[in-house]
């Protein structure tokens, strides 16, 4: 049986989506864990940043290695099921301890989707296709994001209301806990689907550029890996990787807080807090899709440097709106401010897992997705959560503090990573414009 390119690009899409669930419905649970568990914010950012990140850092590479060389769709499928059993065990876990390690083990488990999935698009798509399914892909993980706080608090309320009192192993669990039993079972469904229905590719093969083509007739993108010096290559990458590390650990540090900042500071519930905090995360997947399509576009019309010139516009936007809505006060307002901001900043955040497929060699295309994850991790997950929740506690104690944290990291952390974002354009506008 052939693979159906697209078919497949939807249920990679759809495993994202799962993913990302399974990795944020913490956030939606802090008070009602805090309360449970006996736990300090400091200790449930080490649950949402470090706990899952260190590891995901960590074992990114070597499992990126595996699948530059291995069976794409057993190692995938093994992870499905890791990161699945460990959210739903969550929901027993009765220390700090103990949920720490199934973090760790959603973590390994969710290691593997990315690079595999980025890797077998490229195998099912010739080069110059591969920026739409790579961009319905990645905005999957923004998809799952945003369905992350709907499908959490949906969850947490049918579990609040008693509707699964009667179902046996979970119907005597707090409501919390019955929300992370849940949320795990769909990706077990999933593992099965995946390994009888997708047949791993055959990998592409590397082919040398021919001399004599005519630079007129490459894609802007393969441009860029035939003309970028190594020099160039390691400013480029250095550079556009810790930049976006750097803005997603302030967009990660309002992922884990921000639901928890509306509960203390509006006096909203949980629930309620993800469905307002879902809304703000809508745009977010169609501008994820978006601006890779327009700037492949605008390339193709003589302006090959564009997917990296529109970070330099978007970002100081973004970031405008995103302090605005941490500064206002009016729920309403605040919420549609955040919606705009955040969506752009974080379409923005996408564009490394984007980029990398039409640029990097093919035999590195794994690692330097891997390599993007590194980065993110070590930054971005590991520091935004504890970052905030530790300055939150130790600055501004008080029902506005989270907010507070957040504003300063935005503060602190958007300029710097534009700056980054300014030093990778030069060798990128360098080399598609060669």
């Amino acid at each position: 049986m052939q693979n159906r390119p697209w078919h497949v690009v939807l249920l990679l899409a759809t495993l994202y989506v799962i993913s990302y669930i399974d990795r944020l419905i913490l956030t939606l649970l802090v008070e009602p864990m805090k309360a449970d568990l006996g736990i300090t914010d400091i200790q449930v950012g080490m649950l949402i940043g470090p706990a899952f990140a260190i590891l995901f850092s960590v074992i990114g590479l070597p499992v990126a290695w595996l699948i530059d060389r291995g069976n794409r769709v057993r190692l995938l499928t093994a992870g499905i099921i890791l990161w699945s059993l460990s959210t739903l065990l969550a929901g027993y876990a009765t220390s700090f301890t103990l949920l720490f390690l199934l973090r760790m083990g959603l973590a390994m488990g969710e290691s593997v989707l990315a690079p595999a999935a980025i890797s077998l698009i490229g195998d099912l798509f010739p080069h110059d296709r591969r920026a739409a399914p790579s961009a319905v892909f990645i905005a999957a993980g923004t998809t799952g994001v945003m369905l992350a706080y709907v499908v959490g608090a949906a969850a947490l309320d049918l579990a609040q209301s008693g509707a699964f009192a009667a179902l046996p192993l979970i119907g005597a669990l707090p409501a919390w806990r019955q929300t992370l039993v849940l949320i795990g079972l769909p990706g077990l469904i999933m593992a099965p689907i995946l390994l009888l229905w997708v047949r791993e590719p055959t990998r592409e093969k590397m082919e040398a550029p021919s001399p004599a083509a005519s630079v007129a007739t490459v894609e802007p993108a393969s441009r860029f890996g035939i003309f970028l010096t190594r020099s160039d290559a390691i400013r480029f990458y250095a550079a556009f990787f810790i930049g976006n590390a750097i803005l997603g650990m302030m967009l990660y540090g309002a992922l884990a807080w921000y639901p928890t900042h509306l509960v203390r500071s509006q006096n909203v519930s949980p629930s309620q807090a993800g469905y307002i905090f879902s809304t703000a995360l809508a745009l977010g997947v169609a501008l994820t899709i978006l601006f890779p399509t327009l700037s492949q576009r605008l390339a193709r019309s003589g302006r090959p440097d564009m997917l990296m010139r529109i970070p330099l516009i978007v970002i100081p936007v973004g970031l405008l709106l995103f302090v605005a809505a941490l500064l206002q006060k009016h729920l309403l307002l605040a919420s549609l401010l955040m919606a705009i901001g955040f969506s752009l900043l974080s379409a923005i955040n996408a564009l490394p897992s984007i980029t990398v497929p039409l640029t990097a060699p093919l035999a590195w295309r794994g690692r330097l997705v891997a390599l993007v994850q590194f980065c993110n991790n070590i930054i971005s997950l590991s520091l935004g959560a504890y970052l905030i929740a530790l300055a939150a506690q130790t600055f501004f104690p008080g029902p506005t503090g989270l907010g507070q944290a957040m504003l300063v990291m935005a503060i602190a952390a958007g300029p710097v990573a534009w700056l980054l974002y300014a030093c990778a354009w030069r060798p990128y506008h360098r080399a598609t414009t060669a």
